[in-house]
């Protein structure tokens, strides 16, 4: 199954939707998508404009592939649950009318430290979402953090 999420945002993210609702129609894969405010309603997805927190992290450990803008807490909680993801980052000078800003930068570094998957264009995310239905491994996401070591060595204090 593959899941897609688009988080909170005011305008919900129309484009995310429905590149989703296409990928399923085109690989013929079930589907879910949290969509929030978007203005566009799935046609093979299941969808619901939102969940609770704990719905949203188990459809992310059941699903065999998550979608997602590049927000931090949507990322992190597809993570913890170890399947392969998409970003699909925002995009756009941040402006009263969009103050999500660009989240492509943080995109790629976390595709460049984390081996996730950016989708650039809407098109791209079939053959992206099939790439990575095939592979027969799961992911490891190393998520464990370097904070606490950074600070106590700020402080001058031995490592946790």
């Amino acid at each position: 199954m593959l899941v897609a999420a688009v988080g909170t945002f005011i305008a919900g993210f129309d484009a995310l939707v429905e590149a989703a609702d296409r990928t399923c129609m085109e690989l013929d894969l079930p589907g879910f998508a949290q969509i929030g405010q978007s203005r566009y309603l799935p046609e093979r997805m299941g969808w619901q404009r939102f969940l609770p927190h704990g719905e949203l992290v188990a459809r992310f450990q059941t699903a065999r592939l998550v979608v997602c803008h590049a927000g931090m807490g949507i990322v992190g909680e597809a993570m913890r649950s170890g399947v392969p993801i998409i970003l699909f980052p925002r995009k756009g000078a941040t402006s009263a009318l969009h103050p999500a800003n660009d989240q492509t930068p943080l995109a790629r570094r976390l595709a460049a430290r984390h081996g996730l998957t950016v989708c650039d264009r809407p098109a791209d995310l079939p053959d992206l979402a099939s790439e990575l239905l095939n592979r027969p491994e799961r992911p490891a996401y190393r998520l464990a953090s370097d904070v606490p070591a950074i600070l106590a060595d700020w402080l001058g204090r031995p490592s946790p």
